[in-house]
């Protein structure tokens, strides 16, 4: 955990001295490349221990296999390829020749999507109990999380292909060498965006036909979950005490939260 937040801390302080290294073919001083190429490698450390942090707590965690850790498997899988492609455009000698093509795109891809945009979803999942009071079907959770996950890499690892492979981004036509690989990401494309139909249809008829979600579904510890779903209108009628360590869960005989009295402990 100490680990994990000192990565973030890192990764806040570093991220201010990196930002040339999209601009190393811009014309930029050549004396530059070598400190913003060293800053942009450095990054990777308290990028790596977070990485780490987060398959340390699938190792030793006690885990739901559930929607939103389906997806978290997708997350890791993802951001994983996200930051080793960019170790090639962090270093000025790869850089040059892949920058402005659809490898910068891929790697874009891989990072934001596999780095916000699951989980976002899995956010979504999450607490969809918790603002409807009702359960979604994890059957259909997890086939759109399997379609995301294989749709979403149909569309882009081919596209580091076509970058390595010299195709420009932003370019409104191009070479008959590359149709290929730019029909075979289109496809993908649609079927990836199929998917979302699976997203949406599962979480809206859940809304309205779903199963009532017990108040904590997860088990979980966080506030929220102390509450009924959907949670009433003042929330706690008393200030909640928080008296316990954010990650015991899983163990019987310990409290997280005082609703409202000494004796009214919630674990």
């Amino acid at each position: 955990y100490k680990a994990v937040v000192a990565g973030l801390w890192g990764i806040v302080g570093l991220s201010v001295m990196v930002w040339a290294h999209h601009m190393f073919t811009s014309g930029m001083a050549d004396s530059l490349h070598g400190p913003f190429m060293a800053l942009t490698e450095v990054i990777s450390i308290p990028t790596g221990l977070i990485f780490l942090g987060a398959l340390g707590t699938l190792w030793q965690g006690r885990l739901r296999s559930s929607t939103p850790l389906w997806l978290a498997y997708g997350w890791l899988f993802n951001f994983a390829i996200g930051g080793i492609t960019g170790i090639y455009l962090a270093d000025v000698a790869t850089d040059v020749h892949l920058q402005d093509t659809y490898f910068v795109v891929a790697h874009f891809h891989y990072t934001i999507v596999g780095g916000s945009i699951y989980a976002l979803l899995a956010g979504s999942y999450f607490w969809f109990p918790k603002i409807t009071g009702r359960m979604y079907s994890e059957r259909w959770g997890k086939v759109f999380a399997v379609w995301l996950t294989v749709g979403f890499n149909l569309v882009f690892l081919p596209l580091f292909w076509a970058g390595v492979n010299g195709l420009g981004r932003r370019v409104a036509d191009y070479p008959e060498y590359y149709a290929g690989v730019n029909s075979f990401a289109s496809i993908a494309a649609y079927f990836l965006g199929l998917g979302f139909l699976v997203y949406a249809g599962n979480l809206l008829w859940s809304a309205l036909r779903g199963p009532k979600a017990d108040a904590n579904p997860w088990q979980a510890r966080t506030l929220e979950w102390q509450l009924p779903s959907p949670p009433p209108e003042h929330n706690f009628p008393l200030l909640p005490e928080v008296v316990g360590h954010p990650y015991d869960y899983g163990f019987p005989d310990s409290t997280h939260v005082k609703l409202g009295g000494d004796d009214d402990a919630s674990g």
